[in-house]
C-alpha cells in the first residue's frame, strides 16, 4: 500500500483524473489500496480500500461514482442505510464507516449506491 495522492495509488492502477480524494471530509492522509475501475449501469466508478492509518479507525471500502446529479446526494433514506455520501467535484463518494467490502461485494455496493442516488434525484434541491 502507498500513501494516497491523486496520481499514485498503487503500482498498477491509480484513481481517475479529477477525483481529488484530499477534498473528501473523511480523508486525513492514510493509505489507499486495491483500486478497481469500472462501469456499471452506464456510470463510471472507482472502488478502493482506504485505511486511515490511525489506531481508532478501521479500513473501509470507498466507491466513487462519476455522476452529475444529484447535486446533494444525502437523503433520509441514505442516512438510514448507513451509507455516507459526499460530493467531491464531479464524483460522489460513498462508504459505510468501518465496513470493508470484498471484491465480490463491490458491484452490489455500487448498485446500492446508484439506487440511493436515483432516489435523491427526485428531491427539489436536485432538480
Amino acid at each position: 500500500m502507498m500513501k494516497a495522492t491523486p496520481n499514485c495509488m498503487d503500482q498498477h492502477v491509480t484513481l481517475p483524473p479529477g477525483l481529488d480524494l484530499k477534498k473528501a471530509s473523511f480523508y486525513g492522509g492514510g493509505l489507499v489500496s486495491n483500486v478497481k475501475l469500472g462501469t456499471q449501469g452506464g456510470c463510471e466508478y472507482a472502488a478502493f480500500d482506504y485505511d486511515p492509518a490511525t489506531e481508532t479507525a478501521n479500513m473501509l471500502t470507498v466507491v466513487a461514482l462519476r455522476i452529475p446529479t444529484p447535486t446533494i446526494p444525502i437523503t433520509n433514506l441514505s442516512r438510514t442505510s448507513g451509507i455516507q455520501l459526499e460530493r467531491v467535484g464531479e464524483w460522489i463518494l460513498a462508504f459505510e464507516p468501518g465496513r470493508w467490502h470484498s471484491t465480490n461485494e463491490t458491484k452490489h455496493f455500487v448498485d446500492e449506491v446508484q439506487k440511493l442516488l436515483e432516489y435523491a434525484k427526485a428531491f427539489p434541491q436536485n432538480m
